[in-house]
Formats: C-alpha cells, sequence, structure tokens
C-alpha cells in the first residue's frame, strides 16, 4: 500500500459506517496468507493514522485514546492494504508484522487461539502458557504459578524434582504416569522460563530456528 495524503485518508474514513461510539471493528489478517490474527476498534482519526502512516492504529474502548500497535511490545504491523465491507460497517487492516511477530499481547502468533466443536476439548501447552502469562500480568497471592514466578530457586528445584520423577516413570512405570510426570515438568519448565522473560513465541523461535537449520 502507498501512503496517502491525509485528504484521500479522510475521504476514504469518512466513507466507513461508524457506530454511535465513533468507532468501527477492525479484521486484521496477515498479509502472507497466514489467517487472521486479531479484531480491534478503530476511530476515524485511526484510519486516518493508519494510511498516512502505513503502520496499525486502533482505538481501545478501555483506555479511551488511540494505539499503535506494538508501541510497548514492539510488535508492530506494517499496513500492506486496507478495505472496508459492502455495508461499509467493518474495515480489515492486511498487514505484515513486524518485531517478533506476535499479534496477541500473549505472546502468541494470532489472538483467536480457542476452538469450537472436535477441538474444543483439547487443552494445548499454547493454552497453558496463556494461562502462565495471564497469571504473570495479574498476580494473586494465592497462586502457585506466582509462588514459582518470585522463586527461582523454588522453581529450579521443582524442575529437578519433575525430572527425576518422569525418568523414573519411563523407566518402571505405566504411560498414564508418564504422561503425568511429563505435563508435570513441562509446566514448571514454562513458568521458570516466563520467570526469565522467555515466553512460549521464543522457544517456538528457537524450534523453528533448529527445523530450518536441518
Amino acid at each position: 500500500m502507498k501512503l496517502c495524503g491525509k485528504k484521500e485518508a479522510e475521504k476514504f474514513a469518512d466513507s466507513v459506517q461508524y457506530s454511535d461510539e465513533g468507532l468501527v471493528p477492525v479484521v486484521v489478517c496477515d498479509a502472507a496468507g497466514k489467517g487472521i490474527l486479531m479484531q480491534a476498534y478503530a476511530s476515524k482519526e485511526a484510519i486516518v493514522k493508519t494510511l498516512t502512516s502505513r503502520f496499525a492504529w486502533f482505538y481501545s474502548r478501555s483506555r479511551k485514546r488511540l494505539w499503535k500497535k506494538g508501541e510497548e511490545s514492539g510488535n508492530v504491523m506494517k499496513v500492506k492494504g486496507v478495505s472496508v465491507d459492502c455495508d461499509s460497517d467493518a474495515v480489515l487492516y492486511s498487514v505484515e508484522m513486524l518485531g517478533k511477530r506476535n499479534a496477541c499481547h500473549l505472546g502468541r502468533k494470532s489472538c483467536f487461539g480457542k476452538k469450537f466443536g472436535a477441538e474444543s476439548g483439547r487443552f494445548t501447552i499454547a493454552e497453558l502458557a496463556e494461562i502462565i502469562e495471564g497469571r504473570a500480568r495479574s498476580p494473586s497471592a494465592k497462586s502457585y504459578t506466582i509462588k514459582l514466578l518470585k522463586a527461582k530457586k523454588l522453581a529450579c528445584a521443582k524442575i529437578d524434582e519433575e525430572a527425576a520423577e518422569l525418568v523414573e516413570a519411563i523407566e518402571k512405570k505405566p504411560k498414564k504416569e508418564v504422561v503425568w510426570e511429563a505435563c508435570d515438568l513441562i509446566y514448571h519448565a514454562l513458568v521458570a522460563a516466563r520467570g526469565r522473560g522467555v515466553r512460549l513465541s521464543d522457544l517456538e523461535e528457537e524450534f523453528a530456528r533448529r527445523n530450518n537449520a536441518k
């Protein structure tokens, strides 16, 4: 998408149908065809800033202000295209993710992770990482996860303990025990890593690097 002047941007923004609050829903998709990344809201001003800067701007309903995606995380969105639907009451941003390329504030590529139907019964490691991230962002004194996040020695001791129990299960116990102990170890490892500022997305990037190096 080429840069445009303010007049041209305002003309497009004026064609959009906004709610009584002056907002319109914005769906954000990956320009490389890798799916939907997130959904947010934009005001006329946010759309104008997006068109004139080529970076994604939105309006935060909770903070009551404009915000640029990635202004804190560095995961900015370079806008490749902007379009409006047939009723002019929804906008689509087609973007290239920069930074660590995580659209979700929980450190995931996309905000759309929860599934319905046959897949809804599965609980993924990504969902576990989301819960850990949520605990870190809203700490509770009663949370075991928070206790581990605040005490590196305890977290490391638990990893030693769970690793030993997994080894014992692999050598001597039935499959059910191996599954149980493996889950314990994965949980404690993710929490301890998060305590050092390492998120699941960082681990995924390293796995991708190793896979590409083969």
